[in-house]
């Protein structure tokens, strides 16, 4: 953006227009009045900044119709307001109404990042960063395995991380880090509910999440299986993220299914193709390699676990629906966009946004296909999801009764170098024009445990047997899932510790 400036001149023109008449009063030919050089006041750089986020969101955002038109002028709008942060919550708050949102409106995902340590006045911490992530990868809640003492449990460990380098697994309990072994409080629980003193739990909380906010983290965990281990850890700034955390098959006379635990849909680019990033290169061998093996099992059904995935790029998630689509799908049509009247009149922005077709990227043929999800599968999850619906049989298994709800997408825009900027920009829609789950897609069954003292992958986890058990009741059974609940395990609600955020729906122009 090219530096504006304000010319003050209003009061010095008022004062020679005076002078003129009363020296007109008393000669003929006045002498004129010398003409003023006018006043410059330049714009600082936060005002800069704020003045840009107001006309990026004017030309960008999916609801720009709502926004005022002070592109001439933006210092009419953004002086208002004392941050960058404060203008970006005055533009959402024009968007159109949803009451079930928080503010009331729209746009609850727009948002700004300073970069280098630019401080906005945001408060949005802890968003993952494109392809790579920053600490150790270990996400946290609170279980009991005798329904007396609760201690943090790990639910998550994200692939690429020195967590998951380190060994560490998803059910191992945290029973000390450091020299520290007060990770421990007491519940009292009937039924599958548990009760306990909530500043307790907020004591272990605290420690915990400033111990994984340290440069080095040394912990002790315990294992289902009574065994304990010792891990000492390096805080990682910007770890490669490996998306796919676990992928097997699960063998049943012909009927093997197939499962894939994709953390987040990271990068994928051809190797072909110039400019193309390691990174992206390794996603798409890891995903290719996946399918050659589902494949060479003639899997009938797959099952792919959404739960803890917040989204992505957009081309790697349409890269993964065209692998599971494969003979079912060639040829159809995969998705649309929906954007405002500047990006389509713009064909450098424009060209982003074609409709996608399936090109049958694998030789599968699917009966059906099982998501594991929760409310914080979002975006680009939720789009692998929406964009089969229309062609294949689906399950959608819940945790709870829905997912985030987000079928809104960005693209990155860089504003004076200080504030990375993601105005929402498109809404995407499957080959029937769907779109409409602000709210979240509506599970087939809701409300499954999300059995974290089970290891990824493990038949007995209770989501993924709920799967196994309408795919493939041979696999495994019920009955050994009871068999597990019933020794007293119970995560506790309102437990978590640290909690993965939302990705979004990311195009990369």
């Amino acid at each position: 953006m090219k530096l504006k400036t304000l010319i003050r001149v209003g009061k010095f023109v008022g004062i020679a227009l005076t002078g003129l008449v009363v020296v007109a009063c008393k000669k003929d030919n006045p002498k004129p009045e010398p003409e003023l050089e006018p006043v410059v006041t330049e714009r600082t750089e936060a005002q800069l900044i704020k003045d840009d986020i107001y006309k990026y969101y004017k030309l960008y955002s999916l609801w720009e119709t709502s926004i005022p038109d002070y592109k001439a002028d933006p210092s009419k709008f953004t002086d208002q307001y004392s941050s960058a942060d404060a203008v970006l919550a005055a533009l959402k708050r024009l968007t159109p109404a949803r009451a079930a949102y928080s503010g009331g409106v729209f746009d609850r995902f727009s948002y700004i990042v300073g970069l280098d340590g630019y401080n906005t006045a945001t408060t949005a911490t802890g968003r993952l960063k494109m392809d790579t992530n920053d600490g150790y990868g270990i996400y946290t809640s609170f279980g009991t395995e005798d329904g007396i003492t609760a201690y943090p449990i790990i639910y998550f460990v994200e692939g690429g991380s020195p967590a998951q380098r380190a060994g560490l697994k998803r059910s191992d309990y945290i029973t000390a880090v450091g020299d520290d072994t007060d990770y421990s409080f007491a519940v009292t629980c009937e039924g599958q509910n548990c009760s306990f003193n909530e500043s307790d739990r907020d004591k272990i909380r605290n420690k915990l999440n400033a111990a994984l906010d340290a440069g080095t983290l040394k912990l002790k965990v315990k294992h289902q299986d009574g065994t304990t281990t010792t891990k000492d850890l390096t805080y990682a700034n910007g770890y490669t993220i490996n998306p796919i955390y676990k992928d097997t098959i699960y063998e049943s006379t012909g009927n093997n299914v197939g499962y894939l635990a994709l953390s987040s849909f990271e990068q994928i680019e051809d190797p072909a193709a110039s400019g193309s990033s390691s990174e992206g290169i390794a996603n798409k061998s890891a995903i290719d390699a996946v399918f050659t093996k589902f494949q060479d099992k003639q899997i009938k059904s797959l099952i792919v676990d959404l739960r803890y995935n917040g989204g992505g790029y957009v081309d790697a998630s349409a890269y993964i629906a065209d692998k599971i689509g494969g003979a079912t799908t060639k040829g159809k049509l995969m998705l649309t966009y929906e954007v405002n009247n500047y990006i389509k009149s713009t064909p450098s922005i424009n060209n982003m946004f074609q409709d996608t077709k399936f090109e049958g990227k694998s030789n599968l043929s699917l009966n059906k296909v099982y998501f594991l999800v929760s409310e914080s599968t979002a975006s680009a999850a939720e789009m692998l999801i929406n964009v089969l619906k229309p062609y294949m049989q689906v399950q959608i298994i819940a945790s709870g009764t829905r997912t985030y709800g987000k079928p809104v997408g960005f693209f990155e825009q860089v504003v004076q170098n200080k504030v990375s900027f993601w105005p929402v920009s498109f809404l995407l829609k499957n080959s029937a024009g769907f779109s409409d789950y602000w709210d979240g897609l509506v599970p087939d069954k809701r409300n499954i445990e999300d059995y974290v003292f089970a290891d990824v992958g493990n038949k007995k986890e209770t989501m993924l047997a709920t799967a196994l058990n309408d795919a493939a009741p041979g696999i495994t059974t019920k009955a050994s899932i009871n068999a597990v609940s019933r020794k007293g395990y119970r995560t506790l609600k309102g437990g978590e510790v640290n909690i993965r955020p939302d990705r979004g729906m990311i195009k990369k122009r």
